[in-house]
């Protein structure tokens, strides 16, 4: 049965159960040009305490009002009834389902819609994709680039899955947003989950990784369980068939969160906020770098820089990634009361402190495991409790849609602030490490895919708490969530393998929520050309985002540290010259970028007073370094400067505009 538009056209295959046409009717592109591998919906059920593939069985094709309906009687030869609506309006098709589980085992994972086959236009080497990993990727021709075991990525890889590649990652956290966006110059396919109860779901991203067969598939699982003789409904799924590059689906997923996130949240005195001093110096692998007596140095010469905001971690007993979550002072550094002085010393001189926890994980040689972590910890459907590593260290992880951690962690994290005295709280992996569904049925959850909103549960309540002793308190996560976002002032987006890191895609969708991305020189690089290298472009990159830089002015920027000390110095001036500027500016990311050559970079901001902003870098391997913009309208003045603050020339005829950028430039250009 084809369902029809006047963008796109569709035909359902009921032999194949899947869609195996999706045509672009402005471009003429059928985008499904391979069979489909897998079925529009699969089911998996637990028997016992093994996870079982569901099929579906003979589909009945129904037209209803504005749409399809298919009608499931079985799925894997069980008594499961599945009806799926189909809807197709201007640009869009919305597919939801009805699951009504009459077997004698519990449905647990729901996968739908799965499409395959997908490739746009002539090649798929000009296709790309946006992936929600952390603040987004960027991948060109990913048939090839996730067509491989890509370790790098640890968590996020792309991994060898039957005689295909897959990526999948879960939803909320090591996948920031429920969508994803793939697209060519002429065509663009839009791919989104719109629940907003905001279930543990699997952003899938699949290939042939064949350039002979190349192809693409894409998909949602949602963990949640049905249980025998009940019903559930999925909520919404969303494809759109455009002209348009990624923004548009951007634009989107906003459209249909925005309203279930709060933007408005930051206390005042923050807004401004460009950098903070990063002291993960305290304790690390049992060395002692500083003890709760140097918090005032420490501070001033973070002060020195115009850094008022101090991060501290390793404070806790045996030091950073050790023993969580026994959040107590280590006693080799001092005792309590000289960390709570230490902070008040920070506060005394105009400044203000953030404490770092871990919200995850406890320590499996920690003395408690045995009773509290044990009873703590998330299940998988083994009954198996989820392990970590990291370094030396093994930990089980806990369940933050459980009420027994949940508590806990809101009363350590406020004891932070009332017992020490700092301003703000850190929650480590938060918004980072994947969400699990938790099969552990002495939990308080009422499902197995809480996750989420046990920790959505855990930032409301703790910023609740704190900001009733404090109104300027707040919270920070590692890395960034959408709904996590509605509680926290900065987001630490970290800088990890090279391949495709593209933080503008969550940058552009959410440019409310603050980041805060790491500048150090990244001391994993072996040679000092490439930690150099990488050194600038992680400080511009942070820059032309206009966001918060994590330095460590201590640790990798000190006076020693030769031409790091002295560019952090003066890119972090730059930065402070910025604030003003980007105080209510909107984030347009390339909207006016006619041509930059390869190896540089610009934003485009449109500022609060009507001026436009361009903030803009080369690499020093670019091979050119003129910048081509064409302007929303014509500029009657335009105003260049460096890094240094030193006025530089910017020619402007009208709408155009051309900036001329040296190796390792760095220029704010304001036009209106």
């Amino acid at each position: 049965m084809k369902l029809e538009t006047s963008a796109f056209r569709a035909e359902f295959d009921p032999q194949a159960n899947n869609f195996t046409s999706l045509v672009n009717l402005a471009t003429g592109d059928d985008y499904i040009k391979a069979p489909p591998r897998d079925p529009l919906v699969t089911l998996f059920a637990l028997d016992g305490r093994q996870k079982a593939e569901l099929r579906p069985g003979p589909v009945r094709e129904e037209a209803v009002p504005g749409g399809l309906a298919l009608h499931y009687e079985q799925f894997g030869g069980r008594p499961v009834r599945v009806k799926v609506e189909c809807l197709a309006q201007g640009d869009r098709l919305t597919i939801r389902a009805k699951i009504q589980n009459e077997s004698e085992s519990p449905i647990v994972e729901t996968l739908m819609p799965h499409l395959g086959g997908i490739c746009l236009g002539a090649t798929h080497t000009d296709d790309a994709i946006i992936y929600p990993h952390h603040a987004g990727e960027r991948t060109v021709n990913p048939v090839a680039g996730y067509g491989v075991n890509k370790k790098d990525f640890w968590r996020a890889s792309s991994v060898a899955f039957e005689d295909i590649y897959r990526r999948e990652i879960n939803y909320c956290g090591l996948a920031s947003m429920s969508w994803m966006y793939y697209y060519d110059p002429e065509n663009g396919l839009y791919f989104g989950s719109h629940d907003p109860r905001f279930p543990v779901t699997g952003v899938i991203a699949e290939t042939s990784g064949s350039a002979a067969d190349p192809w693409m598939g894409f998909g949602f699982r949602k963990h949640w369980r049905i249980g025998p003789g009940e019903c559930w409904e999925t909520g919404d799924y969303v494809l759109a068939v455009t002209t348009r590059d990624w923004h548009y689906g951007a634009e989107l997923y906003r459209a249909y969160i925005a309203p279930h996130l709060d933007f408005d949240h930051t206390p005042a005195f923050l807004q401004d906020e460009c950098a903070l001093n990063q002291c993960y110096n305290f304790k690390r692998g049992g060395k002692i770098e500083h003890d709760f007596k140097d918090i005032p140095a420490m501070y001033e010469a973070g002060a020195a820089w115009g850094v008022r905001h101090m991060f501290l971690a390793g404070w806790n007993r045996t030091g950073f990634d050790s023993f969580y979550p026994e959040y107590y002072p280590d006693m080799e550094l001092g005792s309590a009361m000289e960390l709570r002085r230490g902070l008040e010393y920070v506060r005394g001189q105009g400044g203000f402190s953030t404490l770092y926890i871990n919200a995850r994980i406890f320590d499996t040689k920690s003395d408690f495991h045995h009773t509290m972590g044990e009873r703590m910890a998330l299940r998988n459907e083994k009954g198996e409790p989820v392990r970590e590593t990291y370094g030396p260290e093994h930990f089980t992880v806990n369940c933050p849609s459980d009420a027994l951690w949940r508590e806990y962690l809101i009363d350590t994290a406020e004891f932070c602030a009332l017992g020490y005295g700092c301003d703000g709280v850190y929650l480590d992996q938060l918004a980072s490490a994947e969400p699990l569904a938790c099969y552990n049925p002495e939990h308080s959850h009422g499902n197995i895919g809480e996750f989420n909103n046990g920790n959505a549960y855990v930032l409301k309540e703790l910023l609740r708490r704190l900001q009733a002793r404090n109104p300027n308190a707040y919270l920070m996560t590692e890395n960034c969530g959408d709904i996590y976002g509605s509680y926290t002032w900065g987001n630490l987006t970290w800088n990890g393998a090279e391949y495709d890191e593209y933080y503008n895609v969550f940058k552009y969708t959410f440019p409310e929520f603050v980041q805060v991305n790491m500048v150090n020189p990244r001391g994993w690089e072996t040679e000092d050309r490439d930690q150099r290298l990488w050194f600038y472009r992680d400080m511009h990159r942070a820059i032309l985002l206009g966001s918060v830089l994590w330095m460590g002015i201590t640790t990798r920027m000190r006076p020693q540290d030769g031409e790091y000390h002295t560019y952090a110095r003066r890119a972090l001036g730059f930065r402070q010259a910025l604030a003003p500027l980007l105080r209510g500016a909107r984030f347009a990311d390339d909207a006016w970028l006619e041509e930059c050559p390869a190896g540089c970079s610009a934003t485009c901001w449109e500022l609060a007073d009507g001026r436009c902003m361009v903030l803009a870098s080369r690499d020093e391997r670019a091979q050119g370094g003129t910048l081509r913009l064409r302007l929303p309208a014509a500029a009657g003045k335009a105003e260049c400067f460096d890094v240094d603050r030193a006025a530089r020339p910017v020619r402007c005829t009208g709408e155009l505009a051309e900036l001329e950028l040296e190796p390792q430039g760095l220029r704010c250009a304001l036009f209106g």
